[in-house]
């Protein structure tokens, strides 16, 4: 079980070795107080790991402290109706580790200006159980490396059965220093579907598009052949509300063209990073658009809504064809049974391609150099990653409300529970299951993981609805391309200079694309185009992913 763990820490250590041979050697006192930090640090590790930090501490087995011992973690804030330590997965916990939780809970609406002056006062909590800037601030967090090897089996024993774990949670020293939380969900790994309106399809005796042609000819039938059937030209055949970015975006129309669009705007296939917008294929795309928009099958309004009229654009009545959506909910759709998933369109050569989210979770949970106990977070960390029932209680509540655990061949399968408001009143008088989960739970910021590997034994109850949404991202994630792999970058530079450099292109290509598909494109504005991504230091840009996606390889 330690021997991957045991190679990748090793690698690990090479990555920090290689960027010391590149450094300037430290001189005078800057280089004793590094000898200092280096002894202090090594001294502390060698120590928990012979003494267990302190005699309070069990290295192996429950309790994990002997005698109670309080901790402080900082959690985002997820209801008003129920603290974090009202919440029966916490009492449960604490009764089984002695390990008892100060929470400092934080509105979410706060949390990244409380969590940087925390930072910056050098003012931590034991823990940090949310999102943390790591390339700024891991060095005021533990290594946690040796921790894992000698008090996480859990954890390490799950690392072995996946490529990007540990990998995906190191920091630029090589090490890690935050532990992955929350839900590996398959919905999300895909945020942009397109999603056509089946009962429009069917009216007209039309077939499911599969090419960017076919599709063209539904939408010219929806604008022609009253396909609402109200007598009335109020159909709009397709909407969208940006170009790229969670859900309602037309990041995945360029699939079928070879290339795809995102919130990094480069893809990454077999370790090499291309820049989308300098590729052929994205000409192809926008050229195609335009020939809909001049037809009249995209929304005129489609580059200006906003996102509250984007929200009401299906509130008008039965007037959609082709929406973007995380769900055909996002337009406005009342009635989400009438609309299919969009199938991943194929192109002339048979390209089918759709962008999809790394369900890598790159960090959530950290413990401060100000605790004095790292083991015992450490062990108690991953006491709740032991288990199947301890995922769900953190993360969903209670047994038998939200979730249960079903035998089928020696193996635990979980099942996920419909909640009407029969079910909520008779467990809190919640107003709905969002309201449930994050008053009973900890939601998506729970320190148990909700695992890739569980999500694809997950079955429902019989009076369950059928959930489009998950079949379409199982039909669709084989032709699922990512943007970056997750991960941290090589260095604090790394990162801001992509940020710097993103800033202006996100801008240009915002207004290059709406233009592009409203007043067309030509050779002519192709070849400014690439002069403009060229002064925009695009290479430069995509030279800097390309590092950051070798540095987390």
């Amino acid at each position: 079980m330690k021997r991957k763990w045991l190679r990748l820490a090793a690698l690990g250590m090479a990555v920090v070795l290689t960027g010391c041979q590149n450094s300037s050697p430290a001189t005078g006192a800057d280089s004793a107080a590094t000898d200092n930090e280096t002894k202090t640090e090594s001294g502390a590790a060698s120590g928990a790991q012979e003494t267990g930090g302190n005699g309070n501490f069990n290295p192996e087995g429950l309790p994990i402290v002997k005698e109670k011992e309080t901790f402080t973690i900082a959690v985002p804030q997820t209801s008003t109706l129920k603290t974090a330590a009202e919440k029966q997965c916490v009492i449960e916990t604490e009764e089984a580790t002695n390990i008892h939780i100060e929470w400092i809970e934080i509105p979410a609406s706060g949390w990244e200006e409380k969590i940087n002056i925390m930072f910056s006062t050098d003012s931590l909590p034991d823990a940090i159980l949310g999102d943390v800037d790591m390339s700024r601030n891991f060095d005021q967090l533990v290594a946690l490396d040796e921790y894992l090897e000698q008090y996480a089996p859990n954890v390490t024993a799950f690392f072995d059965t996946r490529d990007d774990y540990p990998n995906a949670l190191r920091s630029p020293d090589g090490k890690v220093h935050t532990l992955p939380v929350g839900d590996e969900s398959t919905h999300n790994i895909i945020d942009s579907h397109l999603w056509i309106n089946q009962t429009w399809l069917d009216n007209l005796s039309l077939k499911m598009p599969e090419t960017p042609e076919e599709l063209k000819e539904v939408l010219i039938a929806f604008r022609d052949q009253d396909p609402n059937g109200n007598g009335k030209k109020d159909e709009i055949p397709f909407t969208f509300q940006d170009s790229w970015g969670w859900g309602t975006s037309i990041e995945n129309i360029f699939g079928p063209f070879g290339v795809l669009e995102n919130g990094y705007h480069v893809i990454t296939q077999d370790g090499k990073v291309t820049f989308s917008a300098k590729e052929q294929g994205y000409y192809e795309a926008l050229a195609w658009l335009h020939d809909l928009y001049q037809e009249g099958l995209i929304d005129k309004d489609a580059f200006t809504l906003s996102a509250d009229q984007y929200a009401a654009r299906g509130a008008s009545g039965d007037i959609l064809g082709l929406v973007a959506g995380y769900r055909a909910e996002e337009a406005g759709i009342t009635d989400e049974s009438e609309y299919r998933a969009l199938p991943v369109l194929k192109g002339k050569d048979g390209t089918q391609m759709i962008g999809i989210n790394n369900v890598t979770r790159a960090g959530g949970f950290a413990i401060s150099k100000s605790c004095k106990n790292p083991e015992a977070l450490v062990r108690w960390y991953d006491y709740i990653n032991s288990s199947l029932e301890l995922a769900l209680k953190w993360g969903r509540g209670a047994e038998g409300v939200w979730w249960n655990i079903l035998e089928e061949n020696g193996e635990e399968i979980p099942q996920f529970l419909t909640i009407d408001n029969d079910v909520l009143a008779a467990n809190g008088g919640y107003q709905s299951k969002a309201e449930y989960r994050n008053a009973e739970s900890f939601s998506g910021k729970t320190p148990s993981l909700w695992r890739y590997e569980y999500d694809q034994k997950l079955v429902y109850d019989d009076k369950w609805p059928h959930d489009d949404k998950l079949e379409a991202v199982r039909e669709q994630t084989k032709f699922g391309v990512v943007g970056l792999p997750a991960g941290m970058a090589v260095s604090l530079e790394n990162t801001e200079r992509r940020s710097i450099l993103m800033t202006d292109i996100d801008t240009y290509l915002k207004k290059f694309i709406a233009d592009s598909v409203i007043n067309g494109i030509d050779e002519g504005k192709w070849e400014e185009h690439l002069k403009t991504l060229e002064s925009l230091k695009v290479d430069e840009y995509t030279q800097l992913c390309q590092e950051f996606v070798d540095s987390v390889k």
